[in-house]
Parts: structure tokens; C-alpha cells; sequence
């Protein structure tokens, strides 16, 4: 499983209305790997603030919930929410939205950033994250019976 498949441009202009294009590919901080891989929606001609991110790792259950974990340290504003798979929370910080979310059956953390001229309200990054994880559910069922 990669990021870009989880999220597509239409997902995005379907919940923002946004009427631009983008470009797409991984983001720079770390190459795709067997456990991370990252999509960058970069708006095209727009500051960041347009932007989508899109970061995946694919782990062990166990080193999930570390790496779940890891997150909730790292990031600022810091809401734990939990209506997103089994774990999630939501992160502000200045000009960005963030959602992330814990799929412990599947072993899987994703992290969503999209900018505020983007996703107007922490309403519209939890419904590209909600998107995000419906997807996952598809493409990874799981007869664990463990997800949400």
C-alpha cells in the first residue's frame, strides 16, 4: 500500500471546492520505504497553505502504536479524539489542519496535513482523514474484527 493511493486529487476538490490543480509526488523528507511512503499535494501557483500531505507507515502492531504514539509528542495543539479507526487525534499549528489516526489491526499510522486556506475547518481534514481510512479499509480488509 502507498499513500497516493489513498487520497486523490477528486477527494480533496469534492470536500474543499478548490478549482486549481496540483502537483503530486512524494514529499521530500523521507524516501518511500516498505513501512513509510508520503503523497504532497502541492497546489499549483498557491502558498502551502493550499497544500494536502499525506504520510503512511505500515508497521507491526506493536511499533504502530509506538510510532502513534511518537506523534502525539511531536506535533503541537494536540487533541486526542479518537473517531477515526482505533486511535486518532488532531493537531493545529498556525496555517495547518492535521489529522492522525492509529489502525492498530492493520498495523497502520497515517498522518494528514492540509493547509487552512485549504481544509476552512478541522471539519474538512477529518473528513479527507475519514476518506483516507475508509480506503484503507478497502484495500486491506481484516477478518480481526478488531476495527472500527
Amino acid at each position: 500500500m502507498v499513500a497516493a493511493q489513498l487520497l486523490t486529487e477528486a477527494d480533496i476538490k469534492a470536500r474543499t471546492r478548490y478549482d486549481g490543480g496540483f502537483e503530486t509526488g512524494p514529499l521530500s523528507d523521507e524516501p518511500d520505504t516498505a513501512i513509510y511512503s508520503s503523497q504532497h499535494f502541492k497546489a499549483l501557483g498557491r502558498p502551502e497553505t493550499w497544500d494536502v500531505a499525506l504520510r503512511l507507515w505500515r508497521l507491526d502492531p506493536g511499533k504502530a502504536q509506538e510510532r502513534y504514539d511518537e506523534l502525539m509528542t511531536q506535533l503541537p495543539g494536540i487533541s486526542e479524539r479518537d473517531d477515526v479507526a482505533s486511535r486518532s487525534f488532531i493537531a493545529s499549528e498556525n496555517d495547518i489542519r492535521g489529522v492522525g489516526f492509529l489502525d492498530a489491526p492493520r498495523g497502520i499510522v497515517v498522518l494528514l496535513t492540509c493547509g487552512t486556506n485549504q481544509c476552512l475547518s478541522q471539519d474538512d481534514a477529518n473528513s479527507l482523514a475519514q476518506t483516507i481510512y475508509t480506503r484503507i479499509k478497502t484495500l486491506l480488509p481484516t477478518t480481526l474484527g478488531g476495527g472500527k
